[in-house]
């Protein structure tokens, strides 16, 4: 999921911190190195994917596709609390996470801090730098992650050559807006409580897709991270969970959530839509 429209501002949580200069703020998510434009030299030599895989890592089929032979992207390792770029970065890949989880955080000039989502396995990252050829945003893992470079010239170049790998294209792109008006629903059309409630909902979902669990899980955010996408004080986060957890529609044990009653989260969701 990514953030489409403003979180409700009597509600909204901001993470007010100093702008950090680059590479000198002990604070600040470090790097991850060959962030934006890949140096070949530096990952020569590096674990890769074939696209073949990468496309079915994306779950986007290649049916008709003329694949050359040989075609490979290269594989990086961020460490947990690592950005994999920042904002302001020369676009000149997008990543498809093949393990791991990220937040997506956008930081404005006066680094207020606002989470935009929490890309996870076989979602893509960097996007948002195809308009300005610029990152808006900045990718941190949330846990040992991996992730494909897809340098974005490159795949420009094979769609040219490929009816259906410009599809692959597409694609991509498609489903960042189908997130983006989940997103909008997310917060725009309910309450508090419900919020929680579905995004609990939605993240089993995407673990099931993934082969996992759809009811127990790991939360990998924080819950002042996980307010400030909800449009949320953290209190309030933490009060939805507990109230959650006491009437026995959850059970939570320090990230480790496992979900008891999924009807129940079902019709809190519901009920805050009726109520609009």
């Amino acid at each position: 999921m990514s953030r489409a429209a403003a979180p409700p501002k009597k509600t909204a949580t901001r993470e007010r911190r100093k702008t950090p200069k680059r590479g000198l703020a002990p604070d600040a998510p470090t790097r991850a190195t060959g962030a934006g434009v890949p140096n070949e030299a530096a990952e020569a030599g590096a674990a890769s994917l074939s696209l073949k895989k990468l496309a079915a890592l994306l779950k986007i089929g290649l049916d008709g596709a003329n694949i050359e032979p040989g075609v490979s992207f290269t594989l990086r390792r961020v460490q947990q609390g690592m950005a994999l770029y920042r904002t302001g970065d020369p676009f000149g890949s997008i990543y498809a996470i093949r393990s791991g989880t990220f937040k997506n955080v956008l930081l404005d000039a006066n680094g207020n801090c606002q989470v935009l989502g929490f890309p996870m396995t076989s979602d893509v990252l960097g996007l948002d730098g195809l308009e300005a050829q610029q990152y808006r945003t900045e990718a941190v893992a949330l846990e040992d992650s991996e992730v494909a470079i897809i340098p974005f010239p490159r795949l420009g170049n094979l769609g040219g050559k490929n009816g259906a790998l410009q599809q692959f294209a597409y694609r991509l792109l498609s489903r960042q807006l189908a997130r983006e008006h989940t997103q909008m629903w997310l917060l725009g059309s309910l309450g508090a409580e419900s919020r929680v409630a579905a995004f609990l909902l939605i993240l089993g979902e995407r673990y099931a897709r993934l082969g996992y669990s759809d009811t127990s899980f790991n939360l990998r955010m924080t819950r002042l991270d996980l307010g400030s996408f909800l449009g949320l004080t953290q209190e309030t986060v933490s009060r939805a969970l507990s109230g959650f957890s006491e009437t026995g529609v959850i059970r939570v044990k320090n990230k480790e959530l496992q979900i008891l009653d999924a009807e129940k989260l079902h019709q809190i969701v519901a009920r805050s839509r009726h109520s609009i």
